[in-house]
């Protein structure tokens, strides 16, 4: 048994160990892969870390810059009624109607103080004063009475209000008639601070919308009487009214800030934006946060929620372009890992196809070498034999014999040119690439026919050929292939009856066509059928031939991609099949056309 080339070279060994343990992933791949995946979504991890606290700070500064505004504004509206009671103070309580009207107009309250309703002044008046303060009041305003009544020792009127005309249903309110107004009133007095009342709604506010009372209460102790306690001097209060709807839009502007918010107080909504109606609403808001802001006695409940502007404002895809660039770099990188692994694969085997190959072609050249040399042999020791015998034969001067020997010399060596043109014909069928174009079978094996009867090989009435198809070939090797076929026919006919060949164009499949070649022959018994494709076996000494037409044969259609065997044919010899691959179907449509 012949040794593999891989069996005898140790470094061929080695190599080929190394090559297998490429074909498979191992544990530092894996370790790659997962590595690279730790740190994609680390990577991701912390920028979403950073995105997220990013978020959270400016919802932080947006909520603090919203409370900030709130908190401003009811310290200006704080202001503008200590100017008020400022004014009682100066003009020592003896403010008309027309004073206050100029007070009114100086502050520009409308521009100034965007979101107030206006600014008033309210007397306290004890219960059996009230008829005597209502007959002064009319003197300026004819109108003028205070109202409801209800059963408290001092009453609060709402004496003046400006803007009057939008104000006009506020004038003669009486404050002690409901709860809200009246705790208001008196934790001012006793406090002597600002106070703001519960959740109200004002008289003048036709939407009856939520609102509130802002005091600031003005004393005279100079008029107090002697025994009386220091709370029961204060005259009267400074007052702003206040719808909370036009409060927070005048104070928070919907451009510089992207939250929406819901102002509670005592359970009472006065100002809600976290509704459907609100279109910046947003039901799945990214952040919220909930505050207690203590307001001029009040304790307002603050709900903070971010909205669709502040979502649109704060998105950044940074994170998800890292996870998903980083997912398709390990993608790549693992793909690349198995890409080469299939690369090795194929190349192995590959390497082992070109093994079997060349073991394969070493064997083909062996039986080559020693077919050769048997061949070859043969007509030399004839030639040799014939020389030695028509030198003998001169030299004893027998010239009878010469002619003899000399014609056997002369066939020995055409025997021996024979064999070499054969062996060469053999060496360029197995070692030179054909030239395969797209071609039709019946074009060809006519073309054959032709040749075939010109030579007096085979009249062309004794061949039928039958079908057709377009197959990828070298024509000149494929003429080759029928003009060795037809040569046999000839060459081992049955001498009882003439020569028939019949040659059918068969479809195999959809990518192979096959070529049956019968004749009436002598045949082949079936355990030579293989023999033959072999170079030099012939099954007849004395048929002329060589034993190389079968193996050019069988050499060529395996150039094509294409395989060969025999059969027993319908006409009583041999019949040659060959399966050869079909040319393309643009083709074959534009050749059936």
């Amino acid at each position: 048994m012949r040794p593999s080339s891989s069996d005898s070279n140790p470094g061929t060994n080695q190599s080929r160990i190394k090559l297998i343990r490429a074909t498979k992933l191992h544990w530092f791949h894996w370790m790659v892969v997962v590595g690279s995946l730790v740190l994609t979504f680390f990577v991701w991890n912390t920028a979403k870390q950073h995105l997220n606290e990013r978020v959270q700070k400016q919802f932080e500064r947006e909520s603090q810059q919203t409370i900030a505004h709130i908190e401003e504004r009811m310290q200006k509206y704080e202001d503008a009624l200590w100017g008020g009671v400022a004014l009682f103070e100066t003009l020592d309580g003896k403010v008309t109607h027309e004073q206050w009207l100029d007070y009114a107009s100086s502050i520009s309250i409308e521009e100034k103080y965007p979101g107030i309703n206006g600014i008033g002044f309210i007397y306290r008046v004890r219960a059996e004063d009230l008829a005597e303060f209502e007959a002064d009041q009319r003197k300026h305003q004819p109108e003028f009475k205070a109202h409801p009544e209800h059963d408290k020792p001092f009453a609060y009127p709402i004496t003046y209000i400006e803007p009057l005309e939008t104000n006009l249903a506020a004038r003669g309110l009486d404050m002690a008639h409901e709860h809200n107004r009246y705790t208001a009133a008196e934790k001012a007095r006793t406090t002597k601070t600002s106070q703001i009342t519960g959740p109200i709604v004002l008289v003048q506010d036709s939407n009856h919308t939520p609102g509130f009372l802002f005091y600031a209460p003005y004393y005279n102790h100079d008029s107090c009487q002697e025994g009386t306690h220091r709370d029961d001097c204060m005259k009267g209060m400074v007052y702003a009214p206040f719808v909370m709807r036009n409060l927070m839009r005048g104070t928070l502007s919907e451009s510089s800030r992207h939250i929406n918010i819901r102002l509670i107080d005592d359970g009472t909504t006065l100002f809600d934006e976290l509704t459907e109606s609100n279109a910046d609403f947003d039901p799945d808001p990214l952040l919220t946060q909930a505050y207690s802001l203590d307001m001029y006695g009040r304790t307002w409940e603050l709900e903070i929620h971010t909205d669709h502007s502040f979502r649109n404002a704060q998105q950044s895809s940074q994170p998800k372009l890292i996870l998903a660039g980083g997912i398709l770099i390990d993608s790549m990188i693992f793909m690349l890992f198995v890409l080469l692994a299939k690369a090795n694969k194929q190349a192995l085997r590959y390497a082992d196809q070109m093994n079997e190959n060349l073991e394969e072609k070493n064997g083909e050249l062996e039986q080559y070498v020693y077919s050769a040399s048997h061949d070859l042999k043969s007509p030399l020791f004839s030639i040799q034999g014939y020389a030695h015998l028509l030198k003998e034969c001169v030299e004893d001067e027998d010239y009878e014999s010469i002619p003899e020997f000399v014609e056997n010399i002369s066939r020995g060596t055409d025997r021996m040119r024979q064999n070499i043109e054969s062996l060469l014909e053999v060496s360029k069928a197995g070692t030179t690439s054909p030239e395969l174009e797209q071609a039709m079978v019946a074009e060809i094996i006519e073309h054959a026919i032709e040749h075939m009867d010109d030579i007096g090989v085979l009249p062309r009435s004794s061949i039928t050929l039958e079908g057709d198809a377009p197959v990828m070939i070298d024509r000149v090797r494929f003429n080759q292939v029928f003009e060795n076929l037809f040569s046999n026919s000839a060459k081992y006919a049955d001498p009882a009856r003439p020569v028939r060949v019949k040659i059918q164009v068969l479809d195999l499949d959809d990518s192979h066509a096959c070529i049956r070649f019968s004749d009436n022959g002598i045949g082949i018994e079936e355990q030579y059928r293989d023999k033959v494709f072999e170079l030099f076996q012939r099954l007849s000494n004395d048929s002329g031939g060589n034993g190389v037409g079968l193996s050019i044969v069988k050499r060529v259609i395996e150039s094509f991609h294409g395989k060969i065997w025999i059969e027993d044919s319908e006409l009583g010899g041999i019949a040659v099949c060959m399966s050869i691959p079909k040319a393309q179907r643009s083709f074959a449509r534009h050749a059936a056309a």
